[in-house]
């Protein structure tokens, strides 16, 4: 995982402060959907459940459907990634995100591009025999430093670039510690 420093403008960083304020905001309702939960209680929702949720609340709640709609549903997925490895990953069950400490949010790519084998030759649905496009971040190299990332709601943010090759990712995570931007690819 490749992970830059980020040089957002004061508009820039002020709508992704608010992104993280969203993601945070849904992490910790899925946090409280769940451990309310007891034995002999109907199990707590799940993923599918907690988005169909989630556009009712958006719905309802102006400053949550202020924000993207992308980044809250990243959160949930991120919520139930975690929930369904609390035993493998050895951090245990997921706990709150509180503001000033879990400051981030993670974003999936927009581009759309094909697939492909190992040999080369492009991966196809088994249905529909059609080629399978995955989703890349867009990513454009400025100079031999710079380079910037399209954010959604704040455009393209630039960061700098400390390794020669531009990354390729489906998906990235922008995080703010000690008044710091960063964002890794995975």
């Amino acid at each position: 995982m490749a992970r830059f420093r980020m040089y957002p403008t004061s508009e820039q960083a002020g709508v992704m402060l608010g992104h993280c304020a969203h993601a945070r905001y849904v992490w910790n309702l899925a946090v409280e959907q769940h451990t309310h939960w007891r034995k002999g209680r109907r199990a707590a929702p799940g993923f599918a459940e907690q988005c169909r949720q989630l556009t009712e609340a958006r719905r309802e709640n102006a400053w949550l459907g202020a924000g993207n709609a992308d980044v809250q549903q990243q959160a949930l997925k991120d919520f139930t990634t975690a929930k369904n490895a609390r035993f493998t990953s050895g951090f245990g069950e997921p706990t709150w995100r509180r503001k000033h400490v879990h400051e981030g949010f993670r974003v999936i790519g927009t581009d759309r591009i094909g697939e492909f084998e190992a040999d080369g030759l492009p991966k196809l649905n088994a249905k529909t025999g059609k080629q399978i496009m995955g989703r890349s971040v867009v990513v454009r190299q400025l100079n031999r430093r710079w380079a910037q990332v399209k954010v959604p709601g704040c455009g393209w943010v630039r960061f700098r670039l400390t390794r020669p090759e531009l990354p390729k990712a489906k998906t990235f995570r922008v995080t703010l510690r000690n008044s710091r931007w960063h964002i890794a690819f995975a």
